[in-house]
């Protein structure tokens, strides 16, 4: 028997049944392999029994034949409504997804309702309505995971589009942070490499303040040894009142070496820039030797007058201070004062200079109105070319800054004193 052709009850409700499970399909193709076994072996049986019964001895089998075609008859009839049953069983399995034995109200609702075709086919299409709904409904649950899906997808892109956006913003923030890391250390290679600058700096100004300490040592010695050797020869040396050439080398030299000096603290001056603070410091310093040399020149000159004055006139000693008094104070232009030019005579000089922040005075023993600016150049006493500027109070446009270029200009003056500035030329037209 052909267990593939299609029942009479076979409807399409058997075929939208047989996608069940697949322990049930397994369990009707093993029952449909029994059964086929079961008909090959009624169908070899006969003739392997005439075979044995025509092969043995010869003798004629009549009797026992028949009984033979009667047992396999009566077997063949048991296997025939086994199969049926088997097959029932299966149309079962396809329509109800069940077997009869589990089912038995349903197979007896089934068989009765086979007597009834009318009433099976108004159950049939309500099974088939029931899937017809069924189907609808998946398919709506599938429209409905395909929306949520799509909605899940669009969700997905945001988010790694989003994602892109902020790895390009760390990407950049780490490259701003290495450029910054490099600028840093830019910087830090920078300040150390100025810092090393500024030791040599300061290594080699106290190496020249060492120095120059050391030849204002040598240049005071010298000028005490001078003094004293001028005061040993001084009683010898006078003839009425009038000093011999030897007796006036002592200042020439002395004035000399404050000019050796003053040389050097402009040369130590040059190799600075013009806004170094170290400026104020060779000035200081200047002005102190200058100080120091303007009180020895003064203690010395006193000297000699107390030594001449028991056999000299008051004339004559004025005279001599007077001619003494000028030279000392036009090699000490940056003493801010002198005991020799405190007198109504002098005037006050105060300047300013581009390399330095601070103000510097100086006094010239002239009256105010009859100062030069050949006399301003000798008391400032710099090298190189410069361009000098005074306050003066104009009657139109009131304080101003006054330039003068000749030498035998007057200076003009400002409240009882004179305030110029001292500036570089730097070969500009004027």
């Amino acid at each position: 028997m052909h267990l593939s052709s299609p029942s009479p009850t076979h409807t399409p409700k058997a075929e939208s049944i047989s996608g069940q499970p697949d322990d049930k399909g397994q369990l009707v193709d093993l029952q449909a392999e029994e059964i086929s076994q079961k008909s090959d072996d009624v169908a070899k049986s006969p003739s392997g029994g005439q075979g044995a019964a025509l092969g043995h001895a010869g003798m004629p089998v009549g009797s026992a034949w028949e009984d033979q075609l009667c047992e396999q008859q009566e077997q063949l009839e048991k296997e025939m409504q086994e199969t049926r049953r088997m097959v029932s069983s299966l149309q079962a399995l396809l329509l109800y997804g069940s077997l009869p034995e589990d089912e038995q109200e349903a197979t007896l609702s089934l068989g009765e309702g086979a007597e009834n075709a009318e009433q099976q086919l108004i159950i049939i299409r309500s099974r088939l309505d029931q899937s017809m709904e069924e189907s609808q409904d998946l398919k709506k649950e599938l429209l409905k995971y395909k929306q949520e899906a799509r909605n899940l997808q669009g969700v997905k892109d945001a988010l790694q589009q989003r994602l892109g956006v902020q790895e390009a913003s760390v990407l950049q923030l780490k490259q701003e942070l290495l450029r910054s890391n490099m600028a840093r250390e830019e910087l830090a290679g920078h300040n150390a490499e100025l810092q090393r600058k500024l030791e040599e700096r300061v290594r080699l100004l106290s190496e020249y303040k060492a120095g120059l300490q050391r030849e204002l040592e040598h240049k005071e010695s010298l000028l005490q040894e001078l003094m004293n050797h001028e005061l040993d020869e001084l009683p010898g040396s006078q003839n009425n009142g009038y000093s011999h050439p030897g007796s006036s080398a002592a200042p020439h030299k002395g004035a000399e070496e404050l000019q050796l000096v003053r040389d050097a603290l402009r040369s130590l001056r040059n190799s600075f820039s013009g806004h170094d603070p170290q400026h104020h410091t060779l000035d200081t310093l200047e002005q102190g030797v200058a100080s120091l040399i303007d009180r020895l020149h003064s203690l010395d000159a006193r000297r000699r007058q107390d030594r001449r004055g028991r056999g000299k006139s008051p004339g004559r000693k004025a005279t001599y201070t007077d001619r003494d008094s000028w030279p000392s104070s036009t090699k000490m232009a940056h003493s801010h004062s002198s005991p020799v030019l405190n007198s109504s005579v002098s005037t006050k000089v105060l300047y300013f200079t581009d390399r330095s922040l601070t103000p510097f005075m100086v006094n010239i023993p002239k009256r105010l109105g009859e100062v030069t600016l050949r006399d301003f150049k000798v008391a400032v006493d710099r090298e190189g070319n410069f361009r000098y500027h005074f306050k003066a109070l104009d009657p139109e446009f009131g304080t101003v800054k006054e330039e003068v270029f000749q030498d035998d200009a007057v200076i003009p003056g400002w409240e009882g004193k004179i305030v110029a500035w001292v500036e570089e030329d730097h070969g500009e037209g004027r």
